[in-house]
């Protein structure tokens, strides 16, 4: 990886900006994703202290772990001044490997927009760091998510059972994968890409 390459820069696509996530933009991001529909499947609640997210973003801004193993690298996506969600990852440097991570607004959904930003990422991380592989981790019960990933080209490789517990229940997940070459001949992905979550 060259010392020269910006590791979380600003992405855009025909119709997205992907801005580097830093403290400023908390209380944006905290109006667009505060529906509990959004985190059925994942940990965690709807944001609801601007000053507490702040924090959080602010110590995220160091983009890297302490010990310089990982990249912690987080985007706000945008159309227009409208906040859609979000695309993160955590990449593994000396593996060449991504952890990788999507939120979106349920006004958001079924429009294609996860997709388009998911696909610029992932293709930043491939061409500008080096990334060969990239790992998603998904609820076995979030079938709109899960759909996207292989819309994206992942590939199912491994069930966890009994992966997390949150909001009284057990999370099994599904161990998705796609590889860098894989991503180079995806075709374009078509609209409604994230339908809202059913039961």
């Amino acid at each position: 990886m060259s010392a020269e390459i910006e590791i979380n820069p600003l992405l855009t696509t025909p119709t997205l900006r992907l801005e580097p996530q830093v403290a400023a933009q908390a209380p944006a991001v905290l109006a667009a994703l505060s529906d509990p529909r959004i985190y059925l499947y994942i940990p965690g609640t709807p944001p609801t202290d601007a000053e507490a997210l702040r924090r959080r973003f602010a110590h995220q801004e160091s983009r890297r772990s302490p010990d310089g193993r990982e990249l912690w690298l987080n985007w706000i996506v945008c159309s227009g001044k409208t906040v859609l969600g979000t695309v993160q990852a955590t990449v593994h440097v000396a593996q060449r490997t991504a952890d990788v991570a999507y939120v979106f607004a349920p006004e958001a959904w079924g429009k294609g927009h996860a997709a388009e930003a998911m696909r610029a990422m992932l293709g930043f991380l491939h061409t500008g760091l080096g990334v060969e592989e990239f790992v998603a981790n998904l609820d076995t019960r979030n079938t709109a998510s899960r759909r996207l990933a292989q819309r994206l080209g992942f590939v199912q490789t491994d069930l966890v059972l009994g992966a997390d517990h949150f909001k009284g229940s057990v999370s099994d997940e599904y161990v998705y994968k796609l590889s860098a070459a894989a991503l180079s001949d995806t075709p374009p992905v078509p609209p409604l890409d994230f339908p809202p979550a059913g039961p």
